[in-house]
């Protein structure tokens, strides 16, 4: 099994829309690739709830795949790269972590 951790913590406003807003902007679109890409087994997608000051990160992703070349395929996905192009846009930083279970 392959595991796909991401955190992000998002800028505060981009285009008038605040840091809320494009955290379930980014959770909505997320949301989307599991009903496209079928090598996805899991995928959960929270809001951090969280107040920890300000180094704490907006959105998570964990995501599992049945290995490592399902894992790819995901991430060539034209569904997927236009969500990621959106995240980026909105995105102060990123972590992420991948690892095989």
């Amino acid at each position: 099994m392959y595991k796909h951790v991401v955190l992000w913590k998002l800028k505060n406003t981009v285009e008038g829309a605040s840091k809320s807003e494009l955290a379930t902007e980014v959770k909505s679109r997320l949301e989307t690739l599991p009903s496209i890409i079928s090598e996805i087994e899991e995928y959960e997608i929270g809001v951090n709830i969280g107040a920890y000051g300000a180094s704490f990160f907006d959105v998570s992703l964990i995501s599992t795949f049945p290995d490592e070349e399902s894992f790819k395929r995901y991430c060539v996905y034209p569904e997927h790269d236009a969500v990621v192009a959106y995240i980026q846009s909105v995105t102060e930083a990123e972590e992420i972590v991948d690892y095989q279970t």
